[in-house]
């Protein structure tokens, strides 16, 4: 079975990621696509909701099942293909759009970005909705639009980049401790507790924190003491003393000097031009 839709170029040119044509085959035994480098000029999305097929990177041949993706940025050579006995069942969509690298954090630029996907019922939801809105011929760019940045978002957050990437439950940990993090910064919090309330060495935890979150504990901690000061600040009259205590932060010259390198303001300048 071969679903196939080619959608009309959005009168809008600046959309985060948009699809110019998309599909879903099942049953389809002969899938195969090989191309040259430069030969497809937009990205190239893959998710397999059922059954198997086979990616090939660098002359290696990677087996994908339902759960898993790939993702080949604009100009890749690309080479993939069913498995003709048990033909995997395949969403797929052709993506332009100036943001799509930027949502993706780069994976799939240089070379094929090879995932699996978690939050299945949620991806596939979202595949089913796209799906429709290309079948009904909807002319709602804006709805189009956002459905492929939800998507993307989803895959940003939650793929694990197979073979290199956190296990499920150790990526869960990680966003569990950072909702902590965030809950307590207030506190003085050093990087082995934070390392022991994941249940991890320090070592491990700021290794595996900075691949889940994108930073290191220690910038997320501070990231979170910024907005405590922020909201104290505008919504307080506070001294700056006080306001760097309650923010978390030991020492207000550390705070300031710190506050100013990120904002650009000094905490009294931003307090002058937010406050309520």
């Amino acid at each position: 079975m071969k679903h196939h839709y080619v959608l009309p170029e959005p009168m809008y040119k600046h959309f985060a990621g948009y699809p110019d044509i998309m599909g879903l085959y099942s049953e389809f035994p002969e899938h195969k696509e090989r191309r040259e480098r430069g030969q497809l000029q937009q990205g190239n999305l893959h998710l397999v909701l059922n059954g198997r097929g086979y990616v090939t990177d660098n002359g290696r041949e990677y087996a994908l099942e339902a759960g898993q993706g790939f993702y080949y940025g604009p100009g890749l050579e690309q080479e993939y293909r069913a498995d003709p006995k048990e033909p995997w069942e395949v969403f797929w969509v052709h993506l332009a759009g100036e943001g799509v690298d930027r949502l993706l954090d780069g994976r799939g630029a240089s070379s094929v970005w090879l995932f699996a996907f978690g939050g299945e019922p949620k991806v596939r939801g979202l595949t089913e909705e796209l799906l429709r809105l290309a079948a009904n011929n909807d002319r709602s760019e804006v709805r189009m639009a956002a459905k492929v940045y939800e998507l993307l978002a989803e895959l940003a957050l939650n793929a694990e980049t197979l073979g290199k990437a956190a296990a499920p439950d150790r990526r869960a940990r990680m966003r569990e401790t950072a909702e902590y993090i965030r809950s307590h910064c207030a506190e003085p919090l050093t990087l082995s507790q934070m390392a022991e309330k994941a249940g991890f060495s320090a070592y491990y935890f700021s290794r595996t924190f900075h691949e889940v979150m994108g930073r290191t504990p220690t910038e997320w901690l501070f990231e979170c003491r910024l907005v405590v000061a922020k909201r104290l600040l505008a919504s307080t009259g506070w001294t700056i003393k006080r306001v760097a205590e309650q923010s978390g932060f030991s020492q207000s010259s550390y705070f300031i000097a710190r506050f100013r390198e990120n904002t650009g303001l000094t905490p009294q300048e931003y307090r002058s031009k937010y406050h309520l």
